[in-house]
This record gives structure tokens, C-alpha cells and sequence, in this order.
């Protein structure tokens, strides 16, 4: 059985080859595709200058933790609005047809 290599599978393997984390075989294959397709060669070679060009951003252990935090602090708002406006809402829906039902029995 032979497979099809795709631009989508060089693609996938690129950023590996480019760390140096690929196997030799992995690595011939991508240089073999890219020979062939030198458009694609082209647009990966400037995808790469323009992740090189964007700083990296590290942060400190202590600092990742904090972001991961804050995030969760606000998802967990996110859900106690939500919960409450759930709440709120079926309280409205429940006063509504309490109501209606004193209408209809009155009237």
C-alpha cells in the first residue's frame, strides 16, 4: 500500500524538521516534497521568518499559574451569572403562571 504524501503532511512535519525533532527519514521526506513544490517550499520558509520575527513570550511558573487562576476565577463567574440568570428566570416564569393561575381562579 502506498500512501499519498500531501502538502498537509509536509506541513505537519515541517516544524519538526525545523527543531531538529524529526527522524532522518522524516526529514528526507519533507526535503524530497519540498524540492518538487517550491511554491509551498517558498510559503513555509516565510511562515517560519514571520514566527521568528514575533517575540517569545516567557513566563515564570509562578506567573503561568497566576494566569491560569484568574482564568478560572472568571469562568467560574461566568457560570454563577449564568446560574443566577437561569434561576432568576425560572423564579419570573414560576410568579407568571402562579399569577395567571390566581387570575384564572378568581375570575
Amino acid at each position: 500500500m502506498k500512501l499519498e504524501v500531501t502538502r498537509d503532511v509536509v506541513g505537519d512535519l515541517w516544524p519538526l524538521c525545523e527543531s531538529g525533532d524529526a527522524s532522518a527519514d522524516s526529514r528526507a521526506l519533507v526535503e524530497a516534497y519540498l524540492g518538487e513544490d517550491r511554491a509551498f517550499a517558498s510559503q513555509l520558509k516565510e511562515s517560519e521568518m514571520l514566527n521568528r520575527a514575533m517575540p517569545e513570550i516567557h513566563l515564570s511558573p509562578n506567573a503561568e499559574l497566576r494566569l491560569l487562576r484568574d482564568a478560572q476565577d472568571r469562568a467560574r463567574l461566568k457560570l454563577m451569572i449564568i446560574g443566577g440568570a437561569i434561576g432568576l428566570g425560572g423564579f419570573v416564569i414560576l410568579a407568571l403562571v402562579a399569577g395567571a393561575m390566581l387570575l384564572m381562579v378568581r375570575g
